[in-house]
């Protein structure tokens, strides 16, 4: 039972990251580290898009160069940083990656999107506390971000505090974004409600 709630878990995780950001002029993620991508716009397009594909290319270090010098100067672009911090936790440097969420939040308080991303690494890093604070910012900007309500939730359930993960997950359940996602958090749910009932 335990590695099916875990597959499960997996793939709640991955396809809600494909959730649409807040309807303002944010960008939404991918879930590989190929971020962050504008679907509006070409990668020829996007200087950050063009960046991040150097560095998944052949050229890695000319688009690291370019990422750093993006996120640098007087008007540092957020989605530079937020790429930046990506590639920090793929080369392991998780320090850095928590620093470059920060900044991008820092640059951008009104957008949900660096705060989701501080709050998975926080919860990647198994700090459920730490990572609910940032949802719940998420949250406050965007009463109908999805990302924030799902994480709320999967922070909750690692806090132990089932009635409140159920009561997050049900929030969540009318902006899944298709059937398969919403079965799968309703099967999570009745596994919840079960351990409360038992």
């Amino acid at each position: 039972m335990l590695p099916t709630i875990l597959v499960l878990s997996v793939l709640l995780v991955s396809l809600v990251m494909q959730l649409p950001r807040s309807p303002q002029a944010e960008k939404p993620a991918q879930e590989t580290m190929d971020i962050p991508i504008s679907l509006s716009m070409a990668v020829e397009e996007d200087p950050v898009a063009m960046a991040v594909a150097k560095v998944n290319g052949e050229n890695p270090m000319e688009g690291i160069q370019a990422l750093l010098a993006m996120a640098a100067g007087d008007s540092p672009n957020v989605d530079a940083v937020i790429a930046l911090g990506h590639f920090s936790i793929q080369s392991g440097q998780f320090d850095k990656a928590r620093s470059r969420f920060a900044q991008a939040i820092e640059l951008a308080p009104d957008r949900t999107d660096p705060l989701i991303q501080l709050g998975m690494f926080e919860l990647d890093q198994d700090r459920p506390a730490d990572a609910l604070v940032h949802f719940e910012k998420a949250l406050s900007l965007d009463s109908t971000q999805a990302n924030a309500l799902f994480f709320i939730a999967q922070s909750y359930e690692r806090l132990n505090r089932t009635d409140l993960a159920l009561s997050f997950y049900a929030r969540f359940l009318p902006l899944a974004p298709d059937t398969a996602i919403s079965a799968g958090v309703q099967q999570r749910m009745a596994v919840l409600q079960s351990q409360i009932n038992s």
